[in-house]
């Protein structure tokens, strides 16, 4: 039996050749399958079941492609998916039994992708990957990672007790030398037709928005805010977030995704930078939990105006904000503003947690905090609980940052001055609630102050930092029933119900993202998400 360290030795060689052999270029010839000789593998002994193991396989101009049977696992060479071949067919990757799992040595793009601009077309109908519930797929190197294409479709439908899930080759291939670590693999990333900042409106309406993506050059955005880009639900993303080409890719890269998108139990754990980005779109978010990553845990950009309920953000190693939002680096009263399809990001959440220890995190530049909005970003936030131990500088509850050089200096604080920033039934309880302005408000915001602010707003109470057991059950994230403020004093707060405001939203009676004592679904898959993290 083929060693997987041998076979990927194997493999790199003969990728070695065909590079050498074009100049450089990456050239990947496909393997053709003799249809006339049998080529099933007989895997009797594979875990002892004595069955045939089913690898992944598509057809693609005539010819076939398929994994290798190795064990109780699947092995995908760079013949079968790469960073030069987008794969155009649908194919199916099935659960494996006795913990096997789909290892790629390459990246795995599906779908064309095209730049308009050039005359190609978007294929609307593109290709879909299926992948069964109870599927663990792991990569072997830090710049391979998931690209669906505007017009393509993923369905990766997991199960509570069956997710499916993304990881690194060195949580799979039973060395117990290796471990899985940040940045082992790129990630998963969808480009969709939504909306995004970064085009006019007259471009995406001639369908010549192609806002290039982080990673391997790729495009996104259009003019279709209910694009379907197809199903996230019940999945696990661990290790992810390599840069690519001097750029960093996060666990769920989701670029102007639209709203007939599904994102549903969706656990992020050790990413190299956010949990999960957006970039415009308007597609929602719940359920959703990140741990221990890099830098945000969910972070959004170019007029992002979806919905997000149900949000757990933990950080007791790493990390920077949970929560990090971005408007727009355009002014939106300006002519070019007037233009553009979406002016500034405007999401609504509900029901999200934020709990850090404030510590600093990995490559000494990361302070575990609440949330810091800058440009011109608007938000309404409701039912948000906020715990932090620390009060040092950068690890505050929430922050209204200013970035001098840009046209929308001041532009959070005027938004949060006239409403377009609120928030609702919301706790802070940390050790430093506000960070200080870093720049000088003027004229009507002269005499702002966030405090005053907050404690305005709609049930809104501050609490301080005690412990963390004040705030939050014995699984470290949960809120407690019954809150008590630094002093010991009980904190009852009333809960806002968003679901008068969308019915996308529940109704769950409680602030922040999980009530103690809870047994639904979304708390078993919060346990799982933590265990998993603590594992």
């Amino acid at each position: 039996m083929m060693k997987l360290s041998d076979f990927f030795k194997v493999s790199l060689v003969a990728s070695a050749v065909t590079l050498a052999a074009c100049g450089g270029d990456v050239n990947i010839t496909p393997t053709n399958i003799d249809n006339s000789v049998d080529n099933s593998v007989d895997n009797s002994g594979n875990g002892g079941t004595g069955e045939t193991l089913n690898c992944a396989s598509y057809t693609l101009d005539g010819a076939e492609f398929t994994g290798e049977a190795e064990g109780a696992n699947c092995l995908y060479s760079q013949a079968f998916a790469s960073n030069a071949k987008e794969i155009t067919s649908s194919f199916v990757i099935p659960a494996l039994d006795n913990n096997g799992a789909h290892i790629f040595e390459g990246a795995l793009f599906i779908g064309d992708d095209v730049d308009t601009s050039t005359g190609a077309v978007i294929d609307g109908d593109g290709p879909t990957l299926t992948i069964e519930a109870g599927a663990t797929i792991a990569f072997t190197k830090p710049e391979s990672f998931i690209r669906i294409a505007r017009g393509a479709n993923i369905e990766a439908i997991g199960e509570i007790d069956k997710p499916i899930i993304f990881t690194s080759i060195k949580e799979v291939d039973g060395d117990d030398t290796t471990t899985a670590q940040i940045g082992d693999w790129g990630g998963v990333q969808i480009n969709g037709r939504g909306h995004s900042i970064r085009c006019s409106a007259d471009a995406a309406a001639q369908d010549m928005c192609n806002h290039s993506a982080e990673g391997i050059v790729s495009y996104y955005g259009g003019n279709d805010p209910a694009d379907n880009s197809g199903v996230l639900k019940h999945i696990v993303i661990k290790y992810a977030g390599f840069g690519v080409e001097g750029d960093e890719l996060n666990g769920l890269t989701l670029n102007a995704v639209g709203s007939g998108t599904t994102i549903d139990y969706v656990h992020v754990h050790n990413g190299f930078d956010d949990g999960i980005e957006l970039f415009g779109g308007s597609v929602d978010l719940k359920h959703i939990v990140v741990t221990e990553t890099g830098d945000d845990g969910i972070d959004w950009d170019e007029g992002w105006k979806g919905n997000g309920q149900f949000i757990l953000v933990r950080s007791n190693q790493y990390g920077n904000h949970g929560f990090e939002t971005d408007g727009a680096k355009v002014d939106p009263l300006s002519t070019d503003g007037q233009n553009l399809v979406t002016t500034v990001s405007n999401p609504i959440i509900s029901n999200a947690t934020v709990v850090t220890t404030g510590d600093q995190g990995a490559e000494g530049r990361r302070t575990g905090a609440g949330m810091e909005m800058k440009e011109w970003g608007k938000a309404q936030l409701a039912n948000m609980l906020f715990v932090n131990s620390s009060s040092v500088d950068g690890a505050g509850c929430f922050d209204l940052y200013n970035e001098k050089d840009l046209s929308g200096a001041a532009g959070v604080h005027a938004n949060a001055n006239n409403g377009d920033i609120a928030f609702m039934s919301s706790v802070f309880a940390c050790g430093k609630n506000f960070e200080t302005v870093n720049t000088a408000l003027t004229g009507d915001l002269a005499g702002f102050d966030a405090q005053t602010w907050f404690t305005s707003g709609e049930n809104n109470q501050l609490i301080g930092f005690a412990d963390f057991a004040n705030v939050v059950g014995a699984d470290g994230v949960s809120t407690k029933t019954s809150m008590t403020d630094a002093d010991g004093n009980v904190v009852a707060v009333t809960a806002k119900d968003m679901s008068a405001v969308n019915p996308f939203f529940t109704n769950a009676g409680y602030v922040g993202a999980l009530q103690e004592g809870e047994t639904s679904e979304w708390a078993q898959f919060v346990a799982a998400s933590l265990a998993r993290a603590d594992n």
